[in-house]
């Protein structure tokens, strides 16, 4: 019943239903993660740092040795503004389906404690 519903939906929408498998999408993720990382001259220990993600699983997302975990990718997805549909390669424009979302830096959130 539920498969009938979501292929009636899909056909009613035109929605493009987009199968990545694992490999696929691991290498999409890592090729965004780098290109969008050295595009914005951010180094992984500024990543880091906003994101509490460590130094070491930067590296891993980026060689596509590890997929990151879906709070991971909306960290980065946020620190860098770009979309998840962007980042997990189901678009090529950084910021469609995005919605705003303001990204606070420890710098600001400490100035503001004072």
């Amino acid at each position: 019943m539920r498969e009938e519903l979501t292929a009636a939906y899909i056909e009613k929408k035109e929605i493009e239903v987009i199968e990545l498998d694992k490999k696929t999408l691991s290498k999409n993720v890592s090729i965004a993660l780098y290109q969008v990382r050295w595009g914005l001259s951010l180094r992984q220990p500024f990543v880091a740092d906003e994101t509490g993600i460590t130094q070491q699983q930067l590296s891993a997302y980026e060689k596509g040795e590890t997929l990151p975990s879906i709070l991971s990718l909306v960290k980065l997805a946020d620190l860098y503004d770009i979309s998840l549909d962007y980042l997990v390669g189901r678009c090529q424009n950084s910021k469609a389906h995005k919605t705003t979302k303001t990204f606070t830096y420890k710098e600001e959130s400490n100035h503001a404690n004072r």
